[in-house]
């Protein structure tokens, strides 16, 4: 049985390549999902095509375990705004029980799954063309094998980029992915494990498991008597509830080897930006572009201001400065004669302590006289897009 199987998925596979250095993956991703399209490609012969193509679908396959993960236990965190835990949820009805260490246990199983992917597009040299259909992409959510309503990458898209988001009715939305994009794809991978660093370093499990427990007391001291102020209380309990849980993890030392870790994966997110543009700019075609540079158009209907890489970059060198000391952040306390060396923070971290990091007192170890870090090429890059800057700096990375 596994062997037909095999073989469906290898025919699949071949009868979707249009030419020598092109592949068309919807027919195969569309009617089999991610899991069984990463083992058609594993079997297929190694080519520049076929390694981005794995790549890519590694990539997708990492967010769609957070989903699957997340539906289990009816993890709903849409109105926390942070990535992969915004993306929609529909509801489950036979969810088993939240436990403390899902969100440690999300996190580092996406930072993993972002390394394997990465591996796979390292191994992404020369042209290629792989053709996709984002409309007919789907997450499994609730891992019956079937695209059921608001499993589309379309739904997901909706939530990460906002407004301005590409329409989850859309009828399709084809993209021929090239080299270029293995670059901005390998950017995105670091971008998300840094994001997984984050929380590693603050692992918030203990946290999550008292605060939880002092809700459970504190609802059992109230009993079943109503509180006449539920209904003003609704929404601020909430609130109160998730930043006790954010400000507990955060005012505990956190692990140096994650917070090191986040500092050289976004180094590493900003060179590959850099890969990026430096191929685009190479480009003399105009064919379904993902981000498209000087005399293109992105598949979306998007045509970026003319100096909107160039203004990107300048955000990103402004980024990277302050990752690597040479410009330091500002504060109120010192400026502008010296700031907050944030490379010796994210080295040697501390506790996120908000009330003396406001103050001052609890960075003064970190401050040090030196160059500022100017926000204006960011002010410039959000008055290029205006309302729509957020959508751009999520789709560039």
């Amino acid at each position: 049985m596994m062997l037909f199987r095999k073989s469906l998925l290898a025919l699949t596979f071949t009868a979707s390549v249009a030419a020598a250095q092109d592949i068309d993956l919807t027919p195969l991703v569309s009617s089999v999902g991610l899991t069984d399209t990463i083992l058609a490609l594993k079997d297929d012969e190694p080519s520049p095509g076929r390694n981005f193509a794995l790549g890519g679908v590694l990539f997708l396959r990492g967010i769609e375990k957070t989903l699957q993960l997340r539906y289990r236990h009816n993890a709903d965190f849409g109105k926390l705004g942070m990535p992969v835990l915004r993306l929609p949820l529909p509801p489950n009805p036979e969810a088993t029980p939240f436990y403390p260490g899902l969100v440690t246990d999300l996190f580092r199983d996406l930072g993993t799954d972002m390394q394997g992917a990465r591996t796979v597009l390292t191994n992404v040299q020369g042209d290629f063309g792989v053709i996709l259909d984002l409309t007919r992409v789907w997450f499994d959510i609730n891992e019956n094998g079937a695209r059921d309503k608001g499993e589309g990458l379309m739904s997901a898209a909706g939530a990460a980029f906002g407004r301005a988001a590409p329409q989850s009715d859309l009828n399709s939305l084809v993209v021929r992915f090239d080299a270029a994009d293995a670059a901005w794809l390998t950017a995105y991978t670091h971008l998300l494990e840094a994001f997984t660093d984050v929380v590693l370093a603050f692992d918030p499990t203990e946290v999550i498991a008292d605060v939880s427990q002092s809700i459970d007391a504190m609802s059992d001291l109230r009993g079943a008597q109503p509180n006449s102020r539920q209904s003003y209380l609704r929404g601020f309990e909430s609130w109160v509830d998730t930043f006790a849980m954010f400000y507990g993890a955060l005012n505990r030392q956190p692990d140096p080897v994650h917070t090191r870790a986040l500092r050289e994966n976004l180094l590493a997110m900003v060179a590959q930006n850099r890969r990026f543009w430096d191929l685009l700019a190479l480009e003399t075609d105009n064919d379904r572009e993902w981000i498209p540079g000087t005399g293109q158009v992105s598949a979306m209907g998007i045509e970026l201001p003319k100096d909107a890489g160039s203004l990107w970059m300048k955000v990103l060198d402004d980024a990277e400065g302050l990752l690597e000391g040479r410009l330091l952040a500002p504060h109120w306390r010192v400026e502008p004669a010296a700031g907050v060396n944030v490379a010796r923070l994210l080295q040697n971290p501390i506790p996120v302590d908000i009330v003396t990091w406001v103050h001052g007192h609890g960075l003064l170890p970190y401050m040090e006289q030196g160059p500022l870090v100017d926000d204006g090429n960011l002010r410039q890059f959000e008055q290029m897009f205006r309302g729509d800057a957020l959508l751009f700096m999520v789709w560039l990375n």
